[in-house]
């Protein structure tokens, strides 16, 4: 079964991966966009929701966004707040796959799944969705039981439509929540979801210390509940994020691989640090201009972050694992283009999505 996340699907994108361990600049694999932070809930694990102010991106400002991305850029993750809540949603999609996107993502609370526009969005140009429901076992987000039967009626959708896009369910996981993932594994699959995928619940949002929750017992019960996976519905997580790694890297190279712009326009250093200001690494609303990439300061913020002194660290998001995995390659002689061709073999879905 093809995998969903991995910390080496960096490596899949091996001429980029090389052209940048031979210290040329490279444009991402993917752009992580929220197009508003407004959203039909607040959960108290959301970076979006540490937002100071609410903003919302103008439609003419994400034309200009794609436009300097085309060509190169092939993954767009739509992200939020609540990215279905924007009037712009269904345009920014169809532009998306106008501008030669290949893959197209969108992370959703589900909230707004019923509404005909943002299905037949969906189903015209998605490639995902994948529908969190990270505040599963809480109630502060509310039940999941709404959201899950919204799933129910969008998948009956694309399958009427003969949609190729696929539907995902991200869960938060936790010490104390293990024992109830096999039970949450079943409900979503009864749902007519393709896959769900897990991660660890971090704290320290609220100023970018984020850590990693306990995660005793997860590990075990994930393998079990990997073996049960069927080519109908697929059971996925990042095994480094439940590892106990050290990540050692001298400048957060994933940035060059994963541009996260949040919906204020500013340019973030990786998802996991959202709307905190002194990870902001370019403000590119209002001031794009060709190149902008590789503009000094941006570069300098970038190559000055450490893996031992970046704050955000020990919560082994994507970005931080990119950094360390990107790292090694530099620093090993084996860094040669024959070994990434090795390192990027495997079969991931949807693989411009990192």
């Amino acid at each position: 079964m093809d995998q969903v996340a991995s910390a080496r699907k960096v490596a899949y994108h091996t001429e980029r991966l090389a052209s940048y361990l031979g210290g040329e600049p490279v444009f991402p694999v993917t752009l992580e966009l929220d197009i508003t932070s407004h959203c039909t809930r607040v959960c108290e694990h959301c970076p979006s929701s540490r937002s100071e102010y609410q903003h919302s991106l103008s439609f003419p400002f994400i034309e200009e966004l794609l436009a300097s991305l085309e060509g190169q850029t092939r993954g767009l993750l739509l992200s939020g707040g609540e990215p279905t809540m924007s009037p712009h949603f269904p345009a920014v999609l169809a532009l998306a796959r106008d501008r030669g996107f290949e893959d197209i993502a969108v992370v959703t609370n589900g909230s707004l799944l019923h509404k005909r526009e943002v299905a037949q969005a969906l189903a015209e140009h998605a490639s995902t969705i994948r529908v969190s429901i990270y505040d599963w076992d809480r109630g502060s987000c509310r039940a999941i039981d709404d959201t899950l039967l919204r799933v129910e009626g969008l998948r009956k959708y694309i399958d009427v439509e003969e949609a190729m896009v696929k539907i995902g369910i991200s869960a938060l996981t936790s010490s104390d929540r293990a024992s109830r993932l096999c039970d949450l594994t079943r409900r979503v699959r009864s749902s007519g979801a393709h896959w769900i995928y897990f991660h660890p619940m971090c704290d320290g949002w609220e100023d970018g210390n984020v850590a990693r929750m306990d995660q005793t017992g997860v590990p075990a019960v994930l393998r079990s509940l990997v073996l049960s996976s069927t080519q109908e519905f697929g059971v996925h997580y990042l095994e480094a994020r439940y590892d106990n790694i050290r990540p050692d890297f001298s400048g957060y190279h994933a940035a060059h691989f994963l541009m996260v712009v949040g919906a204020d326009g500013k340019n973030y250093l990786g998802a996991e640090v959202k709307y905190q200001d002194r990870f902001a690494i370019a403000d590119v609303l209002g001031k794009m201009k060709p190149g902008f990439l590789q503009d000094p300061d941006r570069l300098s913020r970038i190559a000055s972050v450490r893996g031992a002194e970046y704050t955000a660290a020990a919560g082994l998001h994507r970005g931080v694992l990119y950094s360390h995995h990107i790292e090694q390659l530099l620093r090993s002689p084996e860094s040669s283009v024959e070994s990434l061709l090795g390192a990027g073999s495997n079969h991931f879905s949807f693989p411009h999505i990192l």
